[in-house]
């Protein structure tokens, strides 16, 4: 019976990665490369925010110590033009990742790149907090969320019907705010936390009760709802929103009679950029 042959040892390579953002994307890309050589270890070394060439001298130094593979995310053209003749003088293997693909697009439709660093990582970080707005206006529509209402950025007030939740959730969407909307109903005073948090822009919303009839009935489906689309209660409703609305210190009020969900998003931020400006 002939013996099992024995299988070689596998090669450790060490996969130096410079970048001047975080280097996770250039990390990716060579990894996405050696998984397909499986007699390869790679011992990854990896520098972030790297901007100057003493930093990067050292680093190819430490590399070449060990024979080991430079992966450089740079868009700095001066300092990619600078490691592509200094790897010849030490005489190591160094990859540009990021230099013949900017290069090839510049050339193809002669255009000129920003060549900032860290544009791709802050991309990331404003989708995140878009997320994180989206999710906390979700979580933070008709009163729901009251224990975390603080974390709110803008708080929108008004009866039933006025377009505070697709207003809230345009601005999530477009302006990166955590907004909560709290429904004002008859006789029912609202959450405490309405009046004693003074750090969040608040604003309440009125409408024509003409209006506001027309838009109950176009959205109810069944009847027996004869008192939510009475123009009478919806007068009081109205007038009952006001006294709360007085109530509140600092609350603006605007009216959507006429509005689109647009005009108002616009006419908050408007309010929002003035109040800032109002802040020592």
């Amino acid at each position: 019976m002939n013996p099992l042959p024995m299988s070689l040892p596998k090669k450790r390579v060490h996969i130096f990665v410079v970048s001047d953002s975080t280097g996770t994307t250039a990390e990716m890309v060579i990894n996405a490369v050696l998984v397909q050589f499986k007699d390869l270890v790679p011992v990854f070394k990896k520098f972030p925010f790297i901007r100057t060439k003493e930093q990067i001298k050292a680093i190819l130094n430490q590399a070449h110590e060990v024979k080991g593979i430079v992966i450089y995310s740079l868009v700095s053209q001066e300092l990619r033009a600078w490691v592509r003749k200094e790897k010849r003088t030490i005489d190591i293997y160094a990859f540009d990742l990021l230099g013949p693909i900017l290069d090839r697009i510049r050339k193809q439709w002669d255009l000129t790149p920003l060549l900032e660093p860290g544009l791709l990582r802050r991309i990331g970080e404003e989708s995140l907090r878009l997320a994180e707005s989206i999710d906390f206006t979700l979580k933070h529509d008709d009163g729901q969320g009251v224990v975390t209402l603080e974390k709110a950025d803008l708080m929108i007030l008004g009866v039933s019907r006025t377009s505070k939740t697709p207003t809230s959730l345009y601005l999530s969407c477009n302006d990166g705010l955590k907004v909560a909307n709290v429904p004002i109903i008859l006789d029912i005073k609202p959450p405490d936390k309405v009046f004693t948090l003074s750090k969040i822009q608040k604003i309440g919303f009125t409408i024509s009760p003409e209006r506001l009839a027309f838009i109950r009935q176009k959205r109810v489906k069944y009847g027996g709802m004869d008192y939510y689309l009475d123009e009478t209660k919806i007068r009081e409703e109205l007038a009952y929103s006001r006294r709360i609305f007085n109530q509140i210190k600092g609350l603006e009020v605007i009216d959507v009679t006429c509005s689109s969900i647009e005009e108002v998003a616009n006419k908050i931020i408007e309010i929002r950029q003035e109040r800032k400006g109002r802040t020592p």
